[in-house]
């Protein structure tokens, strides 16, 4: 029997240069397998990514009601900053999933062939009736609930593709999104000899590999 696939996911690159610098930490180390790039930010640096052995994508800030063509635009900003298209799509706090969005992020992942990140049966659903692929689970969790997160790894093993998404960083004084210190709590989980048991089941893929081996 195969062994279930784990996407792991660092979400929020350009957010902050001191969250930056705890995903690439976290990348070089081999501990995430995929950033989540949000184009519209200004600390983004082509280079250090490019050079890392993950896939990228692109993390779209939305309204809760978005219109195709702001969807598109952070696409073809992304392309533009990177010669090429994103991995994947997801959306910060899950925006690209609300009920008025996903319609059109539907229609753009048909348009460039992209896999798109789903969080509840309902929208992978809707995803997958568009043609659009996406894991088959999906996982967040928070420093706080170290035990959920080992019951949840525990439980998705019965699924072919899993997703955990993390948010490993440095705390930043500059920056106001509420979700700081605890970026380097995450980071020091991540080194853990603990988080190395609870993923030692799992095939560790990017986004990109992951699906890749899918379709060959």
């Amino acid at each position: 029997m195969a062994r279930p696939k784990l996407i792991i996911t660092a979400d929020d690159y350009g957010m902050s240069p001191r969250f930056n610098q705890g995903m690439l930490e976290a990348a070089r180390a081999g501990l995430v397998t995929s950033i989540s790039v949000m184009i519209k930010r200004k600390y983004i640096r082509k280079s250090e990514l490019l050079n890392l052995a993950v896939s990228l994508g692109l993390h779209l800030e939305l309204k809760p009601s978005s219109s195709y063509r702001e969807i598109t635009s952070q696409i073809a900003r992304f392309k533009k900053r990177f010669d090429r298209l994103p991995d994947y799509l997801d959306g910060h706090q899950h925006q690209h999933i609300t009920p008025e969005n996903i319609g059109h992020v539907i229609r753009a992942a048909q348009r460039y062939q992209l896999p798109v990140r789903s969080r509840l049966l309902e929208d992978r659903n809707m995803l997958r009736q568009g043609n659009v692929v996406t894991p088959d689970n999906f996982i967040s969790w928070h420093p706080d609930r170290l035990a959920v997160l080992t019951k949840r790894l525990r439980e998705t093993k019965i699924f072919p593709i899993s997703e955990l998404v993390v948010h490993p960083g440095y705390f930043d004084p500059h920056c106001r999104y509420k979700y700081n210190q605890e970026r380097g709590v995450e980071l020091v989980f991540l080194k853990s000899e603990r988080f190395a048991r609870l993923t030692k089941g799992f095939s560790l893929l990017s986004y990109e590999n992951c699906f890749r081996s899918i379709e060959d």
